[in-house]
């Protein structure tokens, strides 16, 4: 039953404040580990590149989970779905705390990866449905700006903890934060979307999370060369079997994701953005800080001081790009982020071995409010315009896609760099690379505007 005409403003606001909560929390539990790794070597006895399996491997089974969430927020009731994805995260975290070897952490992370994945297009959706579509842009600034904070809190946040409580107090933290929004979610949380019909074929399953997996480990394992078969072999393999089952899906008559929804021009315009923006946010957050540290010479604790402020930007940033976007639209934001990402990739190109900190902290900060100025408006433009099934497809596909492309450029920018000579001329080559695709963003924009006029005749 649909409990949305019954909803209080007081239950709206419980549950937004849950929704948000829960966002920021998942967020950071993906980001803790990374300044972890010494601690997980020292305490397990394992490589660093087994130890960063931690990370990357939350990343991946959340990934492959993001398609299946289609299915389940049709079929599942809001409150049950949160609740178990909840229960998955909080499980995870408690498992992790306790946790005496290796493998035993390893699948704890997992655990919480898999409640990430389950509330990454679930909290979009039910946002989106309970409120009015002048409001979606603002809704989905404050969704991205708690997740955008919990990237910069995670690893300090971490790092005070272990200092404090050890390793294990991080996980403990996140048990009880976790346990928290699970009572918020038996208060607050209400069906607000109808159950519909669906069916889940375990075949496009297996196909899909092995098309997914194969792609993401090929890319992970690019930079040993891309003529081999554990990166090639398998970005190859992968794309194979993604482009079989995106075939099969426009095919059936019941797919596991509708990708119909691409035939709607904001949302495939979205995507499109989408994209670029991670192959620029993503890859600037890869190649600065090897430019600060190992060609500049600038220590961990210079560079983290000089990314503060854009970090702080993009926070309040995120929140005014989504109160503008309700207000006047996607138009202004298109040009807005293409100008200053266009500022960023020639300020980029003059990034020397005499550069300041506080070039890096300004060339940082421009990058980062760019990013907040589309990712939120491109969120609410690809999801705001779709309704029932067909949102929840295009939820489910959006965020998959941008799953990939997080990691594809991380990679991207790090190859370019590794055969450009990995020396300042490399560097030169990533903004380059970074022009090229902003560049894109311009072409993206000029379709959307065409697009826009065409449908007003």
């Amino acid at each position: 039953m649909n409990d949305k005409k019954i909803i209080s403003d007081t239950q709206r606001t419980g549950i937004l404040v849950i929704l948000l909560v829960s966002a920021f929390v998942t967020s950071m539990s993906t980001t803790v580990t990374g300044n972890m790794i010494p601690n997980f070597t020292e305490f397990f006895g394992v490589s660093s590149n087994l130890a960063q399996w931690l990370t990357s491997g939350a990343t991946l089974i959340s990934g492959i989970t993001i398609p299946i969430t289609a299915f389940l927020i049709k079929r599942t009731p809001n409150k049950v779905y949160f609740l178990t994805a909840m229960t998955a995260f909080t499980t995870g975290s408690l498992s992790a705390s306790l946790a005496i070897s290796f493998p035993v952490l390893l699948v704890s992370r997992l655990l919480q990866a898999i409640g990430c994945g389950m509330l990454l297009s679930f909290a979009q959706i039910v946002l989106l449905k309970l409120y009015p579509k002048e409001k979606h842009g603002t809704i989905m600034a404050s969704y991205s700006m708690a997740s955008t904070i919990s990237s910069v809190v995670g690893p300090t946040y971490a790092g005070l903890v272990m200092d404090n409580f050890g390793w294990k107090g991080v996980f403990v933290s996140l048990f009880v934060i976790g346990f928290l929004i699970i009572i918020g979610g038996v208060i607050f949380m209400k069906n607000v979307t109808e159950k519909e019909d669906a069916e889940l074929n375990i075949g496009y399953v297996l196909l899909s999370s092995t098309g997914f997996a194969t792609f993401l480990i090929g890319v992970s394992n690019i930079s040993g060369g891309l003529f081999s078969l554990k990166s090639g072999g398998l970005i190859i393999t992968g794309i194979i079997l993604l482009s079989t089952f995106s075939v099969l899906q426009l095919k059936s008559e019941k797919p596991m994701l509708n990708l119909h929804v691409f035939r709607y021009s904001s949302f495939s315009i979205a995507v499109i953005l989408s994209l670029c923006l991670y192959l620029i946010g993503m890859g600037n957050g890869m190649i600065l800080p090897i430019f600060t540290k190992a060609i500049r010479g600038f220590s961990d604790t210079a560079y983290g001081l000089a990314t503060i402020f854009g970090s702080l930007l993009s926070v309040f940033a995120t929140l005014s790009a989504g109160k503008l976007y309700d207000k006047v639209g996607i138009k202004p934001m298109f040009f807005t982020g293409a100008g200053l990402f266009t500022i960023f990739s020639v300020m980029g190109l003059f990034l020397s071995e005499s550069t300041s900190i506080i070039y890096i902290s300004v060339l940082f900060a421009l990058q980062s409010v760019a990013m907040a100025s589309l990712m939120s408006p491109a969120t609410a433009m690809a999801l705001s315009g779709l309704e029932g099934k067909v949102r929840v497809d295009g939820s489910a596909i959006f965020n998959t896609i941008r799953q990939i492309s997080s990691s594809l450029a991380s990679t991207l920018s790090v190859l370019i760099y590794t055969l450009a000579g990995s020396n300042m001329t490399a560097v030169h080559g990533v903004y380059v690379y970074f022009g090229i695709v902003t560049v894109a963003v311009f072409i993206t924009v000029i379709i959307y505007i065409k697009s826009e006029n065409r449908n007003k005749v």
